[in-house]
């Protein structure tokens, strides 16, 4: 019985090696000599240990970077922009809508949740009045844990982004959640409890929704940009440009009912208010610290150049109109970055998504390793400053706003 399972050298090997192919010959050189070792691996096996390598490499960095971003958090779990929202919520809830633009109350709730820490030119509550009503329901269990939860639904947001928009299969489209959760602008924007991710999400299902032949529930949830209204402002007018005027007409409607609620519960003093704090975040070196302002100065000049992004945008939306609805949508969200007059380093977070809808379109190889450029430069925004990541996005605004080949007719009418 055992002697039955083991080949012997002059019968079993050698039949064995008659009735089917030559592995040695196989593998053999052309030259005649030894099989080479690396010929007998298959490229699938190489390309699996590259992934699983990258995704060590991710895994290992997005931990370093996480601990080094969250350390404020761990101090103080107060330390970041939610709070702002959060006294918002409270000042509505407390003294009336009108009032969550005061200047002095703000101060005063600022005072009452974190003494001792100065109320600078940073702290205020600049957000549209949605910002505030959608805290209200965690104001019950207090500022911190309001953060953590609103930290929670934020990585639940990006988790969904991505089941919605990645690209690839396998292993490989799990590297693209990796790779988004290691990226620094998204975690200090999660570290932030900014909205950035929310958003995010909104035009990612506004895009699946508007492919699945809905364009006016599309638009709905688009207006979730209301959030963070500077990182996805352009997409409606590059929508409306590219005839996609269904998407931008349910937008309209959308953002124009809750710009009159908001009207009619802050009223005309709280609007008063709104332009105080909007005049003086004009003046804070910080909100325009990575624009273009930051090149040719601020005033006039910087603001030529954001006029002239839009005009860009809107006239390669209309060049673009018979692109996919994906590359429009990324052409929206650079001009959004580019033409901005308020941003921080953690809003290039909202690039992710605008990232994966750019590889749906199928650019070529060396438009999507420029990705790695400006995420690379985004990474090291702080140390290189902002010249660098202004640059790499201004080249990838180039590739998408430049029509790809005609490939068929125009299709003007699906949204």
């Amino acid at each position: 019985m055992c002697s039955s399972r083991w080949p012997t050298t002059g019968s079993s090997a050698r039949s064995r090696s008659t009735s089917g192919p030559n592995l040695e010959n196989r593998y053999r050189s052309p030259s005649g000599g030894k099989p080479s070792i690396l010929r007998r691996i298959d490229n699938s096996v190489l390309r699996n240990l590259g992934l699983a390598a990258l995704a060590w490499f991710l895994l290992i960095a997005g931990a370093i970077t996480a601990w080094w971003v969250f350390a404020p958090i761990r101090q103080d779990a107060l330390d970041n922009d939610l709070t702002l929202v959060y006294i918002g919520a409270r000042i509505g809830l407390d003294h009336g809508w009108a009032h969550i633009y005061s200047l002095d109350l703000q101060h005063q709730v600022f005072a009452q949740l974190r003494p001792g820490v100065p109320f600078g030119e940073g702290e205020r509550f600049l957000s549209p009045p949605p910002a505030a009503w959608l805290l209200v329901p965690l104001t019950p269990a207090g500022p911190q844990a309001a953060f953590f939860v609103w930290l929670a639904l934020s990585v639940a947001a990006l988790v969904a982004a991505w089941w919605l928009a990645a690209p690839g299969t396998g292993l490989a489209r799990y590297l693209w959640l990796l790779g988004a959760i290691a990226w620094y602008p998204v975690l200090y924007s999660l570290s932030l409890g900014q909205p950035v991710v929310l958003v995010m999400l909104g035009v990612i299902a506004c895009w699946r929704l508007a492919e699945s032949g809905k364009p006016y529930l599309a638009g709905a949830v688009l207006g979730l940009s209301v959030l963070k209204p500077q990182v996805a402002i352009a997409i409606p007018l590059v929508l409306l440009a590219a005839r996609r005027w269904r998407i931008t007409a349910a937008w309209v409607v959308t953002i124009g009912l809750l710009g009159v609620v908001s009207l009619a519960v802050v009223g005309t003093e709280g609007v008063g208010d709104y332009r105080s704090l909007l005049a003086e975040a004009q003046g804070v070196v910080n909100n325009r610290f990575f624009t273009w302002a930051y090149v040719v100065g601020p005033g006039p000049a910087s603001y030529a150049v954001e006029v002239a992004v839009i005009v860009l945008g809107v006239v390669a939306a209309y060049l673009n109109r018979g692109a996919s609805l994906a590359r429009l949508i990324t052409l929206g969200l650079l001009t959004s970055m580019m033409s901005a007059t308020y941003w921080h380093l953690q809003d290039f977070a909202i690039l992710v998504g605008a990232a994966w809808l750019f590889l749906h379109d199928q650019p070529p190889t060396w438009q999507r390793a420029w990705l790695a450029v400006v995420a690379a430069t985004a990474e090291l925004a702080w140390p290189l400053g902002p010249l660098p990541v202004l640059l790499a996005v201004a080249v990838w605004f180039a590739m998408v706003a430049i029509p790809k080949a005609a490939t068929g007719p125009l299709r003007t009418a699906q949204a």
